[in-house]
């Protein structure tokens, strides 16, 4: 009886696998324009469009900067971007849309 009273209060002191932290896998981005397209597989995830939204519920781990320059490639200029729980800031938007034509930014933009 010891034993396991010492074993609970080591995995309790620790924080034990009970605790550990669950992370979003889901990734999520807002358009300037809506799209026409209702879904885009992305990197074996697919991607559900609504008008200006898109969403997918469960994405690979990668750099979030990156998976929104290629997603603003396919669907045009990102206005806001969600990836596994990082919500990119407004720096990394405009990083994120430089990889678009600039034609086509400006020509969305007004």
């Amino acid at each position: 009886m010891h034993r396991l009273l010492i074993a609970v209060a080591a995995l309790a002191a620790t924080g034990g696998p009970v605790m550990a932290e669950i992370k979003p896998q889901n990734g999520w981005l807002t358009l300037r324009e809506p799209t026409t397209r209702d879904h885009i597989v992305f990197d074996g995830a697919v991607w559900r469009c609504k008008a200006d939204v898109c969403r997918a519920t469960q994405v690979k781990s990668l750099p979030a900067l990156r998976s929104c320059k290629r997603l603003a490639r396919q669907l045009g200029v990102v206005e806001s971007f969600g990836y596994r729980g990082v919500v990119l800031s407004t720096q990394d938007l405009a990083a994120c849309n430089e990889a678009l034509d600039p034609k086509q930014t400006l020509a969305k933009a007004g």
